[in-house]
């Protein structure tokens, strides 16, 4: 008789049971009919053209959605597409002490760090992070787009939506406060390590670091793309105890560094910009300033030449990648900035496509003005740069005098008068010493926010300034509040990966 009432309950939760799994066999059912009754209505064809008009946000949700979609998504066509008409959304970094929750953490990932946790908050409030951010930039309004990502080393390069990322050991001892900057790892035979990584879809990749440089500052490294081979290179560039130049790189394809011959007949103090890879090569911006030509390294086969520049270069002047060209913009912080374009590779000329006014006024309320030198040709080798036109010289001689090796030491650590407000420090505790290191001495960048505009910053303000229209216009930020001490890294969001990928056919 006690036994009844078990069988009736047994029985009740057997009929529930089942009616929980006919109505699960029911969705799917319904949920299969529905994908191929959508399948079929719209071709391959279509939906290709479809999500190559989508932001990439909705392009990572998509591959989600079935094996057809993820498939088509991840081929090597739509990618190579996809990439091509990706707009530019430069990263941000932020230095911020301590961890947030919910954060992807790129040493944690791949288990660089000496306080590896499962959870990046548990590394220590006073640890400085360097958080990452996307800038979007629509019509003149500017927003900070969070993406729960940060890094302890300092991101040194970008290329084709990858950045480079360098963790290291601080093998020098210059922390200024450890509790503060700890070391990633705790030995000299372990320096740290490289990382490749697309902040959009996180997929990350590690590699050991190159050879140590005889001293802290006197070494690059550089990502740039074999467009022939189909491959990303990283390229590390460092002086050795002579004070030569030596150059190794790494293939993602490969994974080990190989040594190749370094740019010839070139001295110089230090490195002092990242460097820009365009039209098929990494070009490097030598020193600070009173340097008058660029080195360049071809990413297909691995040949260092060098490239007058139109004019001496002075303290703010940059490299910038624009429209698949390279550029040269002089005077960021002077009353007018020149925008030099070259064109082609080596022994073709710089012509200067614009120069931009700008008066006092500027940083409380744009101004407009126009374009008064298009299309200047100037000649090298014309002490006075005269009306002709700038040809490239590949053989550079020991030109650095003696008053530009014998530079302050502001590229070494000390202060800098950018103004008469504000002083900053060039050196970096985390110290890579070069590219786009975070500080200040960095904060008159500038990048190219497609063909027709580029944007440049005064301390804490954004300007657009566009070529056709020929007016410069305030960037006001509509979501998130730009730092003067935030670092921007030119760069664009796409699906770019090292890894192979298939063909859709």
């Amino acid at each position: 008789m006690r036994t009844k009432p078990n069988s009736l309950i047994d029985e009740k939760y057997c009929g529930i049971e089942k009616r929980q799994m006919s109505l699960i066999k029911t969705v799917l059912e319904k949920a299969a009919k529905l994908q191929t009754c959508l399948t079929p209505s719209l071709p391959n064809d279509l939906i290709f053209q479809i999500f190559l008009k989508l932001p990439i946000k909705s392009i990572l949700r998509f591959t989600c959605v079935c094996k057809a979609w993820y498939k088509l998504i991840h081929c090597a066509e739509f990618v190579s597409a996809y990439n091509a008409h990706a707009q530019n959304t430069p990263v941000i970094l932020r230095r911020i002490y301590g961890e947030r929750s919910n954060t992807f953490h790129a040493e944690a990932q791949l288990n660089l760090s000496i306080n590896f946790s499962l959870f990046p908050c548990s590394l220590g409030s006073r640890r400085r992070s360097k958080f990452i951010y996307f800038l979007e930039i629509e019509n003149e309004k500017g927003k900070l787009l969070d993406l729960y990502m940060s890094c302890y080393g300092s991101v040194v390069s970008s290329c084709n939506g990858l950045i480079l990322i360098t963790s290291k050991h601080e093998v020098l001892g210059r922390y200024r406060d450890s509790s503060l900057d700890q070391p990633l790892v705790d030995s000299k035979e372990n320096p740290g390590q490289l990382i490749v990584m697309n902040p959009m879809t996180r997929k990350l990749i590690g590699f050991p670091l190159g050879t140590l440089p005889f001293k802290l500052h006197d070494e690059s490294y550089g990502l740039v793309f074999s467009h022939s081979k189909g491959v990303y290179k990283v390229v590390h560039l460092f002086k050795d105890k002579s004070g030569c130049i030596a150059c190794e790189i790494l293939s993602l394809q490969t994974r080990s560094w190989k040594a190749v011959d370094g740019p010839v007949g070139v001295l110089f103090r230090n490195f002092g910009q990242a460097p820009i890879p365009t039209v098929g090569a990494l070009h490097w911006l030598l020193g600070s300033f009173g340097y008058d030509y660029i080195i360049s390294m071809k990413a297909d086969d691995e040949n260092f030449f060098i490239t007058d520049l139109p004019k001496t270069m002075d303290k703010y002047d940059r490299l910038v990648a624009m429209g698949g060209s390279l550029s040269f913009v002089n005077g960021l912080d002077k009353d007018h900035i020149e925008v030099w374009i070259l064109k082609g590779l080596e022994g073709t000329k710089w012509v200067k496509q614009h120069t931009i006014l700008i008066d006092a006024s500027l940083g409380l309320d744009y101004v407009v003005y126009g374009d008064v030198d298009y299309e200047e040709h100037v000649n090298v080798d014309d002490e006075e740069h005269g009306n002709e036109e700038i040809e490239g010289n590949e053989e550079h001689g020991n030109e650095d005098n003696e008053e530009h090796d014998n530079v302050d030491d502001e590229d070494n650590g000390e202060l800098l008068n950018l103004d008469n407000e504000q002083h900053v420090n060039v050196g970096d505790e985390n110290n890579e010493g070069f590219g786009f290191v975070d500080n200040d001495y960095y904060s008159l960048s500038c990048f190219a926010l497609n063909a027709k505009e580029m944007v440049f910053r005064r301390r804490d303000k954004l300007f657009a300034y566009d070529f056709e229209l020929e007016e410069i216009r305030e960037i006001r930020m509509d979501r998130g509040k730009f730092l003067a001490h935030d670092t921007i890294i030119p760069h664009a969001n796409n699906l770019a990966t090292w890894e192979p990928l298939e063909s859709m056919r």
